[in-house]
């Protein structure tokens, strides 16, 4: 895995080239469903159903290690401060209604609404922006940003219809209208979305195919067997000993190297949690080889947040510190035991596992009971929010080192955890601030170094970004989200 912003991507198990076919179906499986198609709410996390309907603003190219144009024709700068997005002419969004600079600014000024309760609205914070004309919006930040195009790839770089925004009212995010290369038909929630080629898309002859079906399928397994068995043609997977067994049964597989794995995180506003000897013994208790062994995902074990040659690293496994450690908690607390909850995801058996591990792990703690929560996705993400939980496993990945900033900056835009660190804080802000890469890669390792030593996100193992096809799909761009591989969707197509 690199530490740079750009990461590889590349195919096996015999993708074969020729013309581009118009027409079909691709069907692919994805594990969880996502609580909205608003604009404003499903940037982060919801890439696979949202890219279609609304593409982005930019777009990351891994290979070339640069951003490139997508719904918007560029986005500069040349302090890090003042801003020029400009529009491609003559876009419009699938009900018609011009995908200008109104429009933007329009979905901007609802995402910085409180009142829209958009995970990305600390992004904002900050931020000016106007439209000086119907194809440029000038954007303005008060702390130079050098990582802002980021945020035009992610939680800023969807765009929905003024009009059909506010024609849905409530019903919003189940109504989405974009000009991305496909249109919304149907969404049975917790089951599968239909989208069909928008007919008014901008690019010619694209997209491809007539129609994309999104099937929720619960586990990494189930989805692998639904490939195998045709009823989906294409799935993201995390685990190289799984992309290696579809390779062996004669399936296309994509790479892309990301940020980020799969751990535990603690919620430091909690009345307990606050406590750094209870949260220290509990670091102390967790055997993240035994875990990812255990697993058996053929993924390498986390040491450290980012990984390293240097000194960065998470606390070390020692039971025999993590029960001092924990026996003082209690004289200080006045307590004789403690209690916790440890919040999973329903429904998915790796979390299931992992959770049941963990809490085995913990339980080695005299006098600790850990108590797991399973939850429906939409309900575990409002509570991550929110901040309404005391331990939660979770996975977070990006192809941007700036995650970091999001997660672990006390004003990040996703810090679940509340976790502040003014050193931390510091490093980051250098990491956006300047635009000089051996100066940002240092602050990099200063920020990793504080964030793995305190671990508000201790994962045990770092994650792949995996796509696998049938060989029957073509023209595959592997693009590394927030939710796992993707792809331009525009651009396939089948034989």
């Amino acid at each position: 895995m690199t530490l740079a912003s750009c990461s590889s991507s590349g195919a096996t198990g015999g993708e074969s080239g020729g013309e581009p076919q118009s027409g079909g179906t691709l069907a692919y499986g994805m594990t969880g469903e996502t609580q909205s198609m608003d604009p404003a709410n499903c940037g982060l996390v919801a890439y696979h159903r949202c890219a279609p309907v609304f593409g982005t603003l930019m777009r990351y190219d891994a290979e070339a290690g640069k951003f490139t144009p997508y719904m918007a024709e560029s986005f500069e700068s040349s302090d890090g401060k003042n801003w020029t997005l400009k529009l491609r002419p003559g876009v419009e969004f699938s009900d018609g209604t011009p995908f200008d600079a109104d429009a933007v600014v329009f979905n901007w000024d609802r995402i910085k609404d409180p009142a829209t309760l958009s995970p990305v609205a600390s992004v904002t914070q900050g931020m000016t922006w106007e439209a000086v004309d119907p194809l440029t919006v000038n954007m303005t930040v008060e702390q130079a940003n050098f990582q802002l195009p980021w945020q035009l790839v992610r939680g800023m770089g969807a765009i929905g219809s003024p009009t059909a925004i506010a024609a849905a009212g409530a019903e919003v995010g189940s109504k989405p209208v974009g000009a991305g290369p496909f249109i919304m038909k149907e969404w049975v929630r917790n089951s599968e979305m239909q989208l069909v080629r928008n007919p008014t898309y901008f690019e010619e002859n694209l997209p491809y195919l007539d129609a994309l079906t999104v099937k929720l399928i619960s586990s990494e397994e189930q989805k692998m067997n639904a490939v195998i068995s045709g009823e989906v043609l294409m799935t993201p997977l995390s685990s190289a000993l799984d992309i290696q067994k579809m390779e062996d049964n004669g399936f296309n597989s994509y790479e892309s190297e990301v940020i980020g794995g799969s751990g535990v995180i603690f919620n430091y506003k909690d009345a307990s949690l606050q406590d750094e000897g209870l949260r220290s013994a509990l670091l102390a208790a967790i055997d993240a080889d035994q875990m990812v062994a255990a697993l058996g995902t053929q993924t390498t074990t986390a040491k450290a947040y980012l990984p390293t040659d240097t000194a960065a690293a998470y606390p070390k496994l020692d039971l025999t510190e993590a029960q001092k450690k924990f026996d003082d908690y209690l004289t200080r607390s006045g307590k004789t035991s403690e209690n916790l909850t440890l919040t999973t995801y329903a429904g998915f058996p790796v979390m299931e596992q992992t959770s049941q591990m963990l809490q085995a792990q913990l339980q080695k703690i005299k006098g600790l009971t850990v108590k797991i929560e399973p939850l429906d996705a939409p309900v575990l993400l409002g509570k991550q929010r929110q901040g309404e939980y005391q331990l939660l496993t979770t996975t977070y990945m990006s192809p941007s080192r700036d995650l970091m900033y999001d997660l672990f900056h006390t004003d990040g835009p996703q810090n679940a955890t509340g976790y502040s660190n003014p050193k931390v804080d510091e490093a980051l802000e250098l990491t956006r601030s300047s635009n000089d890469k051996a100066e940002v890669d240092a602050a990099y390792e200063v920020a990793n170094f504080e964030v793995s030593r305190d671990a508000p996100v201790r994962n045990w193992q770092y994650i792949g970004s995996y796509l696998t096809a049938d060989t029957s799909v073509h023209g595959v761009h592997i693009v590394s989200t927030g939710s796992g591989a993707a792809w331009d969707f525009e651009k396939v197509w089948l034989n």
